[in-house]
């Protein structure tokens, strides 16, 4: 296998591995907003049919700052990954950009040589115009040699 199929595959593989750890990361989220939904029934239930309310109201309060901080954990760790990818993808592009340039720079001779040729072989195809000499003489009408 050339050496750029082989980069390219193995940053594929790269791509996709962070496309999965990415998917996996939403779904954890997803996860969380079900369990907070849940946990919400749950404490609203316990509310309004337990005698104790202050300590159903303690309890909400620790399990909703828990919940809030491991919510923007989450969201921190996500927001690292997707950096962490679009920093990736920039070294890439620049990559590619340094590549072209390159080959713009190799190119640019080629380019120059067929411009210089092109236009020396375009002054042998012009045909001058021939013109017939003209004489003219003082107080005369200009006459033509052939």
């Amino acid at each position: 296998m050339p050496p750029m199929s082989r980069e390219t595959s193995s940053s594929d593989e790269v791509l996709m591995q962070q496309s999965l750890l990415f998917s996996e990361s939403l779904k954890g989220l997803k996860n969380l907003r079900t369990q907070l939904y849940s946990a919400a029934e749950y404490f609203e239930v316990s509310y309004t049919n337990d005698d104790q309310k202050q300590m159903v109201v303690e309890t909400l309060k620790d399990y909703a700052i828990k919940a809030l901080v491991n919510t923007v954990d989450h969201l921190g760790s996500m927001t690292y990954k997707v950096n962490d990818l679009l920093d990736e993808n920039l070294e890439q592009v620049s990559g590619t950009e340094l590549r072209v340039s390159c080959i713009e720079q190799r190119l640019q001779p080629c380019r120059d040589l067929i411009d210089r040729e092109g236009l020396s072989q375009q002054s042998l195809v012009i045909n001058m115009p021939k013109y017939h000499k003209r004489y003219i003489l003082p107080g005369k009408l200009p006459f033509f040699v052939t």
